[in-house]
């Protein structure tokens, strides 16, 4: 009988220790805050969205991309994106170079990178060209 108590105790601990965990893997919304006025000055890139997964615009929002100089002649680009949905996703995206003439500029940076987000939580993704050849970007994201 004292056997069957300990094993309905330690069951009992296991159930209630896995609920915690799975109750503290639900919190998936982000709050954050940030100065009212904003100091920087990005330059931002005007874009164009070439939508083929729906499921995949409706999770993940991509609300804006700038660039910058870095290293005197290495194009630096930086997207902010923002998971749509509440619970956590994770997304995968990759950069892909251009050069004036339109040819692609491989690049080891080129490589599908994962990307958890919380949800409603909003990030920055960046990456920096490897070569002074690369004029141009493209951003691409997959489930």
């Amino acid at each position: 009988m004292k056997n069957q108590s300990n094993s309905f105790r330690l069951a009992a601990a296991l159930v209630v220790t896995g609920a915690a965990f799975a109750f503290t893997g639900c919190a998936s919304n982000v709050n954050s805050y940030e100065r009212a006025e904003s100091q920087a000055a990005p330059s931002y890139v005007a874009d164009k969205r070439v939508i083929t997964d729906n499921t995949l615009a409706g999770a993940l929002r991509v609300t804006s991309i700038n660039q910058a100089t870095v290293s005197g002649n290495l194009l630096k680009i930086q997207a902010t994106v923002e998971n749509l949905r509440s619970s956590q996703r994770t997304f995968n995206y990759k950069f892909e170079w251009f050069d004036q003439d339109g040819m692609a500029v491989n690049s080891p940076n080129e490589t599908w990178k994962s990307l958890p987000l919380q949800g409603r939580e909003s990030t920055t993704i960046s990456t920096v060209a490897t070569s002074p050849r690369a004029v141009d970007f493209k951003l691409k994201f997959k489930e």
